[in-house]
């Protein structure tokens, strides 16, 4: 399939307008979708057709799909309550696949997240291990929830899906893997747990982009679902090092991971009853965890590969920083 016209849901987020301004720069025409038009102004600047449009609302899908080839369903919501998060993220992925399927699209390409495997996993991570997210994480547990309500609903309808799941995205645009991360390494040593030895698993956003529009178009990616990942996966020390180093640092914190670790417990309960639960534990597993995601099957299936090293992609990275003047 050639591609010449595909609708972007989530377009104003840092995915989203990443994939657009790529699509575009690749010469195919954007339905750039955003929950408020004034957050589109520079996709608009870019040649982007932005409109306004909530996943919630299926009619409104379906009338943005009509004349689209493919939908990157990218809208997510990453932080609220239990209803919100399953409202977006489960309903909404619903909503938005069966809108393309309506509108008559010959492709729909889903963004989860490795989130969905849960915290729990070590060495290497498959795509067809199960899925476990944490019972406190909503965002991880709806995600899950959303890939099943959409393989389950394009199954019905016959519509061609792929899933990608991303691992850390950083990159020119990223707000926590790139900016607040650097943020950190400025203001304090660079935190470590275990001294830095487990596995990150950052992904530059342009190599992201490219397995998003190569899977959109290639017959073998369609009912498949692929990791988006570092494979091998750098350590904690390899990657926050970067950001130490534009920071000017060369110190070190080591997180008390067994003080934080039984005082867990009590912060998910605290954090449960504002309604909005965060598992220390879990985060604390996944700091010190020996795993990677293996990104095989994108290697075999597709043919595809990330192109961008670490080293490189910290260096546009730093230089988006400077550009920005986040980098003092």
């Amino acid at each position: 399939m050639t591609l010449r016209q595909a609708l972007v849901t989530g377009a104003n987020g840092f995915i989203g307008s990443a994939l657009t301004a790529e699509l575009l720069q690749r010469g195919i025409a954007v339905r750039a979708m955003c929950r408020a038009l004034h957050k589109g102004a520079a996709l608009a600047e870019l040649g982007a057709e932005v409109v306004s449009g909530d996943v919630q609302d299926r009619r409104r899908l379906t009338e943005l799909a009509e004349g689209c080839q493919v939908v990157f369903h990218v809208a997510a919501a990453m932080e609220g309550s239990a209803a919100y998060t399953y409202n977006v993220n489960v309903l909404g992925a619903q909503n938005a696949v069966i809108a393309a399927s309506e509108a008559g699209c010959e492709r729909f390409v889903h963004v989860s997240t490795i989130a969905v495997y849960g915290f729990n996993v070590q060495g290497l991570v498959r795509e067809d291990q199960p899925l476990r997210p944490s019972q406190s994480d909503y965002y991880a547990l709806s995600k899950a929830l959303g890939e099943r309500a959409v393989q389950r609903e394009a199954a019905q309808r016959g519509m061609p899906l792929t899933v990608i799941r991303p691992a850390y995205v950083y990159g020119e645009g990223s707000l926590f893997w790139s900016k607040r991360l650097y943020e950190l390494c400025q203001r304090l040593p660079m935190p470590l747990v275990n001294g830095g030895r487990g596995k990150a698993h950052p992904i530059y956003i342009a190599d992201l982009c490219d397995l998003l529009i190569h899977a959109a178009q290639h017959p073998n990616a369609v009912g498949q679902v692929f990791n988006a990942a570092p494979d091998p996966a750098p350590t904690w020390a390899e990657f926050l090092g970067y950001y130490a180093r534009m920071a000017g640092r060369s110190d070190r914190l080591e997180i008390p991971a067994p003080l934080l670790m039984s005082l867990a417990p009590l912060v998910t309960a605290l954090t449960r009853l504002r309604g909005t639960p965060f598992d220390l534990a879990g985060y604390l597993r996944m700091l010190d965890h020996q795993a990677t995601y293996s990104m095989a099957k994108a290697a075999e299936q597709l043919g595809w590969q990330a192109r961008t090293t670490l080293e490189e992609g910290m260096a546009r990275t730093e230089q988006w920083l400077r550009r920005n003047r986040l980098l003092s």
